[in-house]
């Protein structure tokens, strides 16, 4: 886990110096976007380090030149920032979590631990999002805007991961790799559907790697200060790693 992550599948790459160039270019082609869109790329990476309760719009404003008012012109309040940013950071999180794939050793089972290692990782990277993207009863307002505005599309992304971490089961069934060249449009949703084990194990394997990346993005308080966990933590999480791999080779039907 302690592994160097190459910059490209990090969410946030680390900024050094005063040029914000280099930032824009890990968001997208354009060196130099719109003061609209420098508002949610610094919004993404501002509520991943302190959570959307700590968020202050007038920090990213005074760190762009860009005056207050501008937050509620472009996306009418604070929540309606948040919200964009939100489903904006959900977007690339699927994305990185496709790349660490593509960037695995091309077997199956390199690749279906490549998702649940970077899973995990990406999860403790926009951590702070937790409030808005796991827990949005706690976060109404936002959660609000952000199905209106962006419901179906985030779905839609939430599917095409759930696929892709099908397909990655599948080739572990069937001992083989497939290339998965869909996207939110195309994915073969019915097929998956169809395959009543699939569907139960894709849960499972979603479901538990969540969880740890819960645990270990927030550092779960009640287990806070536990010698045993402090010690022997991440080698509990590569062995739930593992784990979840067996289970998977278990669970193909007969």
């Amino acid at each position: 886990m302690d592994a160097v992550v190459p910059r490209p599948l990090m969410m946030f790459p680390p900024h050094v110096g005063d040029d914000m160039g280099d930032i824009w270019l890990d968001f997208g082609d354009d060196p130099a976007p719109s003061n609209r869109d420098r508002l949610i790329y610094l919004t993404m990476r501002e509520v991943a380090i302190v959570g959307p309760a700590s968020f202050n719009t007038g920090g990213v404003c005074d760190t762009l030149g860009i005056s207050y008012p501008m937050v509620n012109y472009y996306f009418g309040n604070r929540d309606g920032l948040i919200a964009e940013a939100g489903h904006a950071t959900y977007m690339r999180y699927v994305t990185k979590l496709w790349a660490a794939v593509e960037a695995a050793p091309r077997t199956p089972i390199d690749r279906l631990r490549a998702w649940m290692q970077a899973h995990l990782r990406l999860n403790v990277e926009i951590r702070g999002w937790g409030a808005v993207l796991n827990y949005p009863r706690f976060s109404s307002s936002i959660e609000e805007i952000l199905n209106e505005r962006f419901g179906e599309d985030h779905r839609r992304h939430f599917e095409l991961n759930m696929a892709r971490l099908g397909r990655l089961i599948l080739d572990m069934w069937e001992e083989t790799v497939t290339d998965f060249p869909y996207d939110v449009h195309d994915f073969p949703r019915e097929e998956f559907l169809q395959v009543e084990a699939l569907l139960e194990i894709t849960a499972t394997i979603s479901w538990a790697t969540l969880g740890v990346a819960v645990w270990r993005s927030g550092r779960h308080t009640p287990s806070k200060g536990i010698t045993e966990l402090e010690q022997f933590g991440e080698h509990f999480i590569d062995a739930h790693t593992e784990n979840m791999i067996r289970l998977v080779i278990e669970s193909r039907p007969a």
